[in-house]
Order: structure tokens, then sequence, then C-alpha cells
């Protein structure tokens, strides 16, 4: 009907009881907020509307609507027992990579900081929080320093290197 509403914003984490405030009396409707304040989880937030500020304290009505739950995430994955194997002129390169809340989306490698490129998992299909990698380059000569980057649904990044000699 035309009235000024009043917002409050509260947000509660999975198996949490009570309501934590992130906003109150908001008169816009939207809101943002940093979320690395809170720590990687399943959340809902609730916001309740009132529109007392047109109304006296007997007319005034509020109404809440709780979200859907959904996921908070800025960790990055996790790349583990990369390796880089000696096999003639070739360099058979090797990892993995996991991460605790989102599906994996990328990984990239880059030899000797040179540009970087896309490496599928052994699978083929990023389709899940865990997968192997595994590529091979030309070897070149000396020493050949080798990087790789794994990215997550959520753009939270992770870097790792090996050296081989």
């Amino acid at each position: 009907n035309g009235d000024t509403l009043l917002f409050k914003i509260e947000i509660r984490g999975e198996n949490e009881t009570v309501w934590k405030p992130l906003r109150d009396n908001l008169r816009e409707r939207y809101y943002s907020w940093d979320s690395t304040a809170f720590p990687d989880g399943k959340y809902r937030v609730r916001v309740t509307a009132s529109d007392a500020p047109s109304n006296t304290p007997e007319q005034a009505l509020t109404g809440s609507r709780e979200s859907d739950r959904f996921l908070i995430d800025n960790s990055a994955p996790e790349i583990s027992g990369l390796t880089g194997t000696v096999n003639g002129t070739k360099l058979d390169v090797r990892f993995h990579a996991k991460d605790a809340w989102a599906v994996l989306e990328k990984a990239e490698y880059s030899v000797n900081g040179g540009e970087w490129k896309v490496v599928e998992p052994t699978t083929r299909l990023n389709d899940s929080e865990e997968h192997d990698y595994r590529f091979t380059i030309d070897r070149g000569q000396g020493e050949v320093t080798i990087a790789v980057r794994v990215t997550d649904e959520y753009s939270n990044e992770a870097a790792a290197k090996t050296i081989v000699r």
C-alpha cells in the first residue's frame, strides 16, 4: 500500500540456534555484505519487514521470510602430490586437487613462469570437489619449474609448484 518499510536482516549458520544481526533499520530493498567475516559453511538469512514508520504502533505490521540454505565458501582448494617425473625428453606431471565445499572449476599449469594453460582432470569432467590431473610436456634443458593453480566454482584459487632438475 506504499507504506515506508524498515528491514532487519539476520543470519544463522547450520546447526546454530540463534539469529545474528547483519543490519537493522535498513530502508533500502537490497543489501550486500562481506561474507569473508564468516567461516565456510551453510547458512540462512532471515529478513523481517515492518511498516512501523508509516503507522501507529497499534496498526504497524511485521512479516519475516527465511532464505533457502546457501553456502559461504572462502577457502581455496587444496593441491597435493604435485610431481614432475622425467621420461626421456618429456616430463610427466601429476597432482591431486580437492575442495571441501565446492566443485573444482578449472586447473591450469605454467612452465617456468610462462603462459597458463588449461589441464583437464583425468576423468575429463569438471564435475566434483576432487580430481586427479596428469599432463605431459617437453622437458627442455636444465631446471624446470612447473606451477599449477586450481580454481573452484566460487573463484577461490590455490597454487603450487614443483622443480624438476
